[in-house]
């Protein structure tokens, strides 16, 4: 492909990312404020909360990575990254097409600083940052919306509308670009069928959430705890029983591979695990596991159907979304459920449509 194209699609898919990533956190801060005003301190406190508090997380998994810098305890590290990649393109230093074809051919530890970034730093800060705060921030907005009637009138104020807008777009974003940034993933094969997966995943999920958080309020946050604990503990018995033999696999894509199992665990909990509740995402210590997702996936499964079935049975008054709603979340979450495994069966390298080049 011409340079030209791939420098192009390059520097653009970095100031999307950019501009994704702080539209979606500004946005977010300003709903806080505005809840402020209005004296919803519940609300504001939560807003706020998924807002910064995946920050520290990424901010302190980018020091580990990268080393301890002054943006890393701000914490402002991602778009400080984003700005010096985009410095090293603008002023000619790093090729764009060199960083591309790095991405293919050298393990992450032997790829310069700017390669590095863009092709496995960048998209990790990314996919955590934006999960963890975009995802929690569409169910609380989603939840307002029902308990203040605003869902049922439609009456949805813009800057919500736009809130959850930028964070469903985030979201996705950073999905699509991690799963496709692992070395010899074709994009545009894989890209689509991500896509697809992840609208008809993410919107059984946070449904199904939202509408038995509008029932029960505190024993959804019980439902989340309970989804975590049992995705750490077999995250970490998994880790921890190939560990002997090669539990991680030594993919060039996996930054944490080289770390020890302090680290491995503290990932696993703090990272792995969290993105776990909401939906499924590769991580290169699991490219060959089929316990994690299994798990996984029958869990996402057996909650929604519990929530929404709960939901469905108790709820007190009628609204036009309940049917449709019902409707989405039970047929999402099989839908979800079948192309996890249409999704395993096409990573193996021995399957014919896989996503891996030379398969």
């Amino acid at each position: 492909m011409c340079i030209w194209v791939l420098s192009g699609w390059l520097v653009f898919r970095t100031l999307l990312g950019l501009a994704l990533y702080i539209a979606d956190f500004v946005t977010d801060v300003i709903l806080a404020v505005e809840y402020a005003l209005n004296e919803h301190y519940y609300w504001f406190g939560l807003t706020l909360g998924f807002a910064f508090g995946p920050q520290l997380i990424i901010n302190a998994v980018l020091a580990y990575l990268d080393g301890c810098k002054w943006y890393y305890l701000l914490p402002v590290g991602v778009p400080a990254k984003y700005f010096q990649v985009l410095y090293a393109f603008f002023r000619g230093k790093d090729n764009p097409k060199d960083v591309l074809e790095t991405r293919e051919e050298e393990d992450h530890d032997e790829q310069k600083p700017v390669a590095r970034t863009v092709n496995h730093l960048l998209p990790l800060a990314r996919l955590v940052g934006t999960l963890l705060e975009s995802l929690p921030e569409i169910c609380l907005q989603i939840y307002v919306l029902i308990k203040t009637g605003g869902l049922s009138s439609l009456e949805i104020p813009p800057l919500k509308a736009v809130t959850m807008a930028l964070s469903s777009l985030a979201s996705l974003f950073s999905i699509i670009e991690w799963e496709t940034h692992f070395p010899k993933v074709v994009a545009w094969v894989w890209g689509p069928l991500v896509f697809v997966w992840k609208v008809i995943d993410l919107a059984a999920r946070l449904l199904a959430l939202c509408l038995f958080a509008s029932i029960y309020r505190y024993l959804v946050f019980i439902v989340v705890g309970l989804h975590w604990l049992v995705m750490v503990a077999v995250e970490y018995k998994f880790c921890r029983y190939f560990s002997e033999g090669d539990a991680w696999i030594e993919s060039g894509a996996d930054v944490i591979s080289d770390s020890n199992n302090c680290v491995k665990f503290i990932f696993n909990t703090f990272v792995v695990a969290p993105v776990d509740v909401f939906t499924w995402v590769t991580f290169g210590s699991r490219l060959r596991c089929k316990v994690q997702p299994i798990v996984n996936s029958l869990l996402m499964l057996f909650t929604n159907i519990v929530m929404v079935s709960v939901w469905y049975s108790v709820k007190e008054t009628e609204a036009w979304y309940d049917d449709p709603a019902l409707w989405v979340v039970l047929g999402g979450s099989f839908g979800s459920f079948l192309l996890q495994g249409l999704y395993w069966l096409c990573y193996s390298p021995r399957c014919r449509c896989s996503p891996l080049e030379d398969a």
